[in-house]
């Protein structure tokens, strides 16, 4: 476990109070704790994500935030655990975007003991703290800036590295390469990658990414080279005031091989390491391989090395890598495959639908329209033993639209049928709209008419394109009924 101690957040001002230790844990790539949060009016018992580079200050899950209520005068959330006391502006707290904590959630439910990881801890939150990392020992520590500083660290530590500043909201820290050149890395505590500025590795004659002379602070003070392998990648434009390469960007993989304690506030990074190095010839093989957008290269990396911690994700960029050069579509469903090799049961139908729905979604639809069916079936093979269930529906709804493009007609219309059966009740409407769409195309009006009026009608939920679809299609039908039909005579009554 880790410990963290933790004394009051007051907004910009520096925390008050002295720290203290709570049980926290490294999880997922991600450091993780565990408290309760708590207003005069709502409790709940959760995990935190501890996100340094994170800009929000705390992203709390949507579910949750509907649910948060705070006393008629009360200003802050409070974040409680055993020697953690945490107090959050009610004004700082935000809807956290996008699936990342329902998908980790669900991912390590059995280690997180069923109890929800619902807040990203950000940098506004952090910032008044000196934050400590000891994996060896499963601590991290929160002590108030203001009671740490770089002398009392050159006594716990064996290097401290001078300089570190904020820039732009980012912690900087001074690195130096290619014979002492001043550069920087930014510092974060989320994912396993430390990445390499690829036009800075090029330049060097090191697209791969083995640069052999960078080290912490400039001048150098303490060699990282060798410590974990580097992933070259392509960097935002760096800050005109930043005055030096922006160089690295750190993962949890190069701090796990250290004990750290970092405070801007003071300026310093004060390090001893603990391993000689967490260097990883898997990793440095698909680093240059995903650099070099190299498929066979990838395909070697996940021959060698088929249980890698990287080859999920080596298998997402052949993926990327092949849809943007036309590669074929048995081909791409080898890289899915090579991925779910490595996926737990649970998660097969998630992680596939990861590559049907963006599909689905771009300018390839159509022109990939057989992949899509390709990944829709391949998700809904592995449905019944899912731990995202609901996702049949939507599924569903993906492959009768492919089919239908396909001119499958009758397959459209059964995997919409079963769609209705066995689905959210909110998407009723879309539902009767593409049975509507599979019942036109088989010629069957009357129920194509049916199934269109319910999706039009006011008592039907559905998005408003769908309702002017389904009006459309009963403007198309409508003629081809016998005049006397009772469907229009209802129609006529209503109106």
């Amino acid at each position: 476990m880790l410990a963290a101690g933790v004394g009051s957040f007051t907004g910009d001002a520096n925390a008050q109070g002295a720290g203290g230790q709570m049980e926290a844990r490294y999880l997922g790539d991600r450091v993780l704790i565990r408290a309760v949060l708590q207003t005069e009016t709502f409790q709940k018992e959760t995990h935190l994500v501890i996100d340094y580079a994170a800009p929000e200050a705390f992203a709390m899950h949507g579910n949750v935030i509907q649910s948060l209520a705070f006393g008629e005068q009360e200003q802050t959330l409070k974040v409680i655990a055993d020697g953690l006391r945490l107090e959050v502006p009610r004004d700082a707290v935000s809807m956290a975007g996008g699936p990342f904590l329902d998908e980790f959630t669900a991912s390590h439910s059995n280690e997180l003991e069923n109890v929800d990881v619902s807040v990203i801890v950000g940098w506004p939150v952090l910032r008044p703290f000196a934050l400590g990392l000891d994996f060896e020992a499963e601590e991290l520590t929160l002590r108030p800036a203001a009671n740490a500083n770089a002398q009392e660290a050159e006594e716990a530590f064996a290097t401290v590295v001078q300089g570190v500043r904020v820039v732009d909201s980012k912690v900087y820290v001074p690195v130096s390469y290619d014979g002492g050149e001043d550069a920087s890395m930014t510092f974060g505590t989320a994912g396993y990658h430390t990445y390499l500025n690829q036009e800075i590795a090029e330049s060097l004659g090191t697209p791969a990414g083995d640069v052999e002379d960078i080290a912490f602070g400039a001048p150098p003070v303490l060699g990282l080279s060798g410590m974990v392998a580097l992933f070259p990648q392509p960097f935002d434009a760096q800050p005109e005031s930043l005055n030096a390469d922006w160089l690295l960007h750190s993962g949890l993989g190069l701090w796990s091989a250290y004990r750290l304690q970092i405070n801007p506030t003071a300026g310093y990074l004060a390090l001893t390491p603990q391993k000689d190095s967490n260097y990883s010839e898997a990793d440095a093989a698909f680093y240059a391989a995903a650099a070099g957008e190299d498929i066979p290269a990838l395909l070697a990396y996940t021959d060698r090395w088929p249980n890698d911690r990287n080859v999920e994700e080596a298998a997402g960029r052949i993926f990327d890598i092949g849809l943007r050069s036309g590669r074929p579509d048995a081909d791409q469903m080898k890289a899915v495959g090579i991925g779910l090799s490595v996926t737990p049961e649970p998660r097969k139908t998630h992680y596939v639908s990861g590559f049907a729905f963006p599909l689905f979604d771009s300018d390839l639809k159509d022109e990939r329209s057989d992949l899509v069916i390709a990944l829709c079936e391949e998700a809904l093979a592995h449905i019944s033993r899912s731990d995202r269930p609901s996702l049949r529906q939507n599924i569903q709804l993906m492959l009768g639209d492919r089919y239908l493009h396909a001119g499958k007609a009758h397959d459209a219309w059964k995997t919409f049928l079963s769609a209705a059966f066995y689905g959210d009740p909110r998407l009723d409407g879309v539902v009767r709209h593409e049975l509507g769409r599979a019942y036109e195309a088989l010629g069957r009006h009357r129920r194509a008419y049916s199934s269109y009026q319910r999706a039009a009608s006011d008592m039907t939920p559905a998005p408003p394109t769908i309702k002017e679809s389904a009006l459309e299609g009963l403007e198309r039908i409508r003629p081809l009924l016998d005049p006397n039909d009772p469907l229009l005579a209802t129609e006529s009554s209503d109106g």
